[in-house]
């Protein structure tokens, strides 16, 4: 497979993953505004994590002077200045999926560029203004069918495996933001009028763990809630999940031991996965959540270099000839690059 197309795969996946992400975070914080009968600057205490979470609260304030639901979900949403709202998402998942509209079957095509023309409509304008939570749930409806669609379509090969690549790291990623929100909140559950779970259950909602966890335990209690998020080996969106499935595809990518030896993301992955295999929920809560989520964020940074500098930019190097040093990385800068290409497009 051609370095560009699984590139491009890649990022198609984790941009369709992160507009879902994001709008599964948007319904569940207005839920939690609803349940908690908060209203005027209040909201404030609950939109703000919301903009540190997805790492857009500088950005908002270059725009906005004031913290307000309307104008964060706005910026979220449908604000061009956001290179990470929802729509920019979307618009470029598709352009991945577009350049290789002939190394995809029709229906994956179709799944993403009907998304796009949706939320880039009047129709699907009007919806947002009527109803923010419909809008939220056009956008995951439209991301599960994507993902449903490429399930029954795709072959199982070197693309197949690179899309589960891009939306299981980027899962285990947001998932891992998601409980950073709370990461400052009790971690012991209290009979106090202190102790309330309205934010674990919104942590819950915003994952679509809640119905998983009440199988799993039928009280809210952060532990238990930490737990399943980070440990769980049957929860889809667990961070333990997550990395089990991004090591099983990069090893049906790798070359068998004792020919070319153990790929460097191959290695990134195994160890980080061992942490979330072997490790207990009181070893996170030693560490502190903030910390390991820190250290986390750090590592799956490390890894998706790892996977660039691997499969994309070696592979074109090799096209080119022999070199003796495969040159470095800055960690960040395989994102930096989309977003630069983003830019460009919308100037177009």
């Amino acid at each position: 497979m051609l370095s560009r197309v699984a590139d491009s795969i890649y990022w198609m996946a984790r941009y369709m993953e992160r507009a879902e992400n994001l709008a599964r975070l948007l319904m569940a914080n207005q839920n939690l505004i609803l349940d908690a009968g908060s209203r005027g600057q209040e909201e404030g205490n609950f939109w703000a994590p919301i903009l540190m979470t997805t790492g857009d609260d500088e950005g908002y304030h270059e725009l906005y002077s004031t913290l307000t639901g309307p104008d964060v979900e706005d910026y979220l949403s449908v604000r061009p200045e956001n290179l990470n709202s929802i729509v920019n998402c979307i618009r470029t998942a598709r352009e991945n999926a577009r350049m290789i509209r002939d190394q995809i079957p029709d229906e994956v095509w179709r799944s993403v560029n009907d998304l796009y023309l949706l939320m880039t409509s009047g129709k699907g304008e009007q919806i947002r203004q009527q109803t923010r939570m419909d809008y939220y749930e056009e956008i995951v409806r439209g991301s599960c069918l994507f993902q449903g669609v490429a399930r029954a379509t795709m072959m199982r090969d070197e693309g197949w495996q690179f899309l589960q690549i891009g939306t299981y790291l980027e899962r285990a990623d947001k998932t891992s933001r998601l409980v950073d929100m709370c990461s400052a909140l009790p971690m012991k559950k209290s009979s106090q009028a202190i102790f309330h779970p309205l934010r674990w259950q919104s942590l819950l909602h915003s994952c679509s763990a809640y119905h998983g966890y009440r199988e799993h335990d039928n009280e809210i209690d952060p532990q238990q809630v930490l737990e399943f998020l980070f440990l769980s080996d049957r929860f889809s969106r667990s961070v333990r999940f997550c990395l089990r499935e991004v090591d099983r595809a990069l090893t049906q990518l790798s070359a068998p031991p004792g020919q070319q030896g153990m790929p460097a993301p191959v290695r990134a992955c195994g160890l980080l996965r061992a942490i979330f295999e072997y490790g207990t929920i009181e070893s996170i809560l030693e560490t502190g959540v903030h910390e390991f989520i820190d250290d986390l964020q750090s590592k799956l940074n490390t890894l998706g270099n790892d996977i660039f500098e691997t499969y994309v930019l070696y592979a074109d190097l090799s096209t080119v000839g022999p070199t003796t040093s495969t040159p470095s990385i800055p960690l960040g800068a395989w994102h930096a690059a989309q977003d630069l290409h983003m830019q460009q497009q919308q100037q177009q």
